[in-house]
């Protein structure tokens, strides 16, 4: 999949584009619907989305939590739709000042465009002017398809990223797997931590959050994990480490791997959350812990 980052390099395409249009955090079964509408004989299949959530310049202090806030999990989810080319615009104020019309015409002019998949609340262009009616009146001036998705419901609500988050933060993983069509999971880059929990006997594989992350409850949950051609499993603890003194408290995933041991340092690693197995709590010693650990990883075993 071709990943490209304004409308400029557009212009290096030598193929008309069917775009699928949205943020479409999480990836998750409406937004599919969307992007595999998007299939037009002898076209590209394309996605427009944007780097940041657009609340995130014009009302920050509502922007929501994102459920795939890793940029390289959100682009391996869409090539395994079958994009090819994936364009994700910096949302700067130039571009939310665009009508709807202008915002199309930039692209339009900077590549061949034959169509155009929206959700059916899709809105963009300046005070999120344009709306579905606009699409259609739009693509039937200039000859392009227009293909605008309903929303997909499941047990007779609408499946959105809103509702998704909302669940996500109640708990609730198995409405969440449902809706985004696979387990919840947390992707990052491996880092080092204290190495305190190797000295307990239970290293593990740490990845701090984004700040912008929507998370489940803070805790202790089963997990899974494909590294390379092998399936691991085990535990992992998402929160903030009540038990152990350090100056700055980042939400942090530390994973321990059953029966597996490496060098994953620097690694991306995509760790699914299973089940949750019981809240973060602070221990009153670092010994406590140690049993709890070896509690836990016995329930998470069955």
């Amino acid at each position: 999949m071709l990943i490209l980052r304004s409308f400029d390099d557009l212009r290096a395409l030598n193929r008309p584009v069917h775009w699928a249009m949205g943020f479409f955090d999480g990836v998750h079964l409406g937004h599919r619907r969307v992007i595999e509408s998007a299939d037009t004989p002898g076209a590209l299949r394309g996605v427009l989305t944007f780097e940041e959530h657009p609340l995130a310049l014009l009302w920050p202090e509502i922007q929501p939590r994102l459920l795939t806030p890793d940029a390289q999990q959100k682009a391996e989810l869409l090539a395994a739709l079958g994009v090819d080319v994936l364009l994700r615009l910096p949302f700067t104020r130039e571009l939310a000042a665009l009508s709807p019309a202008a915002f199309l015409d930039r692209v339009r002019e900077s590549c061949p465009m034959v169509g155009i998949s929206v959700g059916s609340n899709w809105r963009f262009g300046r005070d999120g002017a344009g709306d579905t009616d606009f699409v259609r009146s739009y693509a039937a001036s200039h000859g392009i398809r227009a293909c605008v998705q309903t929303l997909l419901e499941q047990g007779g609500e609408t499946v959105c990223s809103s509702r998704i988050r909302a669940a996500l933060a109640a708990g609730k993983l198995d409405e969440v797997e449902s809706m985004l069509g696979r387990p919840f999971s947390i992707c990052g880059e491996v880092t080092h931590g204290q190495h305190l929990a190797r000295t307990l006997g239970f290293p593990t594989a740490n990845i701090t959050l984004s700040p912008h992350a929507a998370t489940p409850p803070m805790g202790v949950y089963a997990i899974a994990c494909t590294l390379g051609e092998q399936k691991l499993h085990g535990l992992a603890n998402l929160g903030l480490r009540p038990t152990i003194d350090e100056s700055e408290k980042p939400i942090r995933l530390e994973t321990h791997f059953v029966d597996w041991t490496g060098d994953v340092y620097g690694e991306r690693l995509e760790i699914a959350l299973l089940h949750f197995i019981r809240p973060e709590l602070r221990f009153a010693s670092i010994e406590a812990l140690q049993r709890q650990i070896a509690a836990d990883l016995a329930c998470a075993q069955h």
